[in-house]
């Protein structure tokens, strides 16, 4: 393959060559992440702007940044599509009609920034102590079915009707909250430690 033709995405899934399809997607996969990308709404008469810019995830919402990561680990089609929508602020049939070079710089862009997210979130909010009388009832992985759900009700202290607040709530603000509360924790812990050796 000589020359790459840059297809709308609505194109592209339609092509019935897999061969060609399978050498488009070894180089569409090793694009670089994508800051903007080419506007489809733009044309020349119109007063939208020629390039969409597209923000850091972690500038979302708490909630929106939830579903991103749902829909895009979810790999469907589909569900990459109404996260890119969510992502470029596009429609559906607006993010349909995005060149693939644009496409896929933008899948990456979504990708550095959810693996970025994912371990500032292992590094800060989660916890290398054991606890005997946890683990005994295996509270960690019961609880871990209910996912972003613990996070949010945490901070909700609980209340039910708190939690479309938390969602709404940027995404920063509740994982620097989270962080303090983590934080708070391993204060407390310790602090508790050293009253008890201090009292034997």
């Amino acid at each position: 393959m000589e020359v790459i033709k840059n297809y709308k995405i609505k194109d592209f899934i339609n092509l019935k060559d897999y061969g060609l399809i399978e050498s488009y997607l070894s180089i569409l996969e090793a694009l670089q992440p994508s800051k903007s990308i080419n506007n489809p709404k733009f044309k020349w008469w119109n007063t939208e702007s020629k390039k969409c810019h597209i923000k850091s995830i972690r500038e979302f919402s708490f909630g929106d940044v939830t579903n991103i990561r749902t829909m895009f680990t979810d790999g469907q089609l589909e569900s990459v599509v109404e996260c890119l929508s969510l992502v470029t602020g596009l429609t559906i049939k607006e993010v349909l009609e995005i060149q693939i070079i644009d496409f896929y710089g933008l899948l990456a862009r979504i990708r550095t920034d959810l693996e970025q997210i994912s371990m500032m979130e292992v590094n800060e909010l989660t916890s290398d102590e054991f606890d005997i009388i946890l683990e005994s009832v295996n509270a960690n992985q019961r609880m871990s079915r209910f996912g972003v759900l613990n996070a949010i009700n945490s901070l909700a202290n609980d209340d039910i009707t708190k939690w479309k607040e938390i969602q709404d709530l940027p995404y920063m603000t509740v994982f620097t909250k989270l962080k303090m509360d983590n934080e708070k924790l391993k204060i407390q812990k310790e602090v508790s430690e050293l009253q008890k050796k201090k009292n034997k």
